[in-house]
């Protein structure tokens, strides 16, 4: 009974937290740096294939070559951010994105436009 007790009180440990997948998005950095995510999957920096590191629930990094792009979900709007060579970096603006299966607010909607965009609603 004892080991069945102990078992239990370890299993959370070993399962770990849920963890957010990586959303559908396109988007533009600075410099004309075109960005694609497939949900759940590839990241494509200017078309390469990027490598992807998760740093924790809803938040990566996708690397290609000297340009890495951070990638960032909170309570489902995306938001991406890049570092360039020389150490250029800017905020990217996502033009398309999918987080949690609802198309996001884009973030420079006006007050008088949101009704036109049910996601802001």
């Amino acid at each position: 009974m004892k080991r069945h007790l102990i078992a239990l009180c370890l299993l959370p440990l070993l399962t770990g937290p849920a963890v957010a997948e990586l959303p559908f998005l396109n988007g533009t950095c600075p410099t004309g740096i075109e960005v694609h995510a497939d949900q759940g999957g590839s990241v494509y920096i200017d078309g390469a294939e990027a490598e992807v590191t998760e740093y924790g629930e809803g938040s990566w990094e996708a690397r290609s070559g000297p340009t890495s792009v951070e990638i960032m979900v909170d309570n489902g709007t995306v938001s991406m951010s890049y570092t360039g060579p020389g150490g250029v970096n800017g905020i990217c603006q996502v033009s398309e994105t999918e987080a949690g299966g609802e198309e996001a607010c884009p973030f420079d909607v006006s007050e008088a436009d949101r009704s036109k965009y049910p996601a802001c609603n």
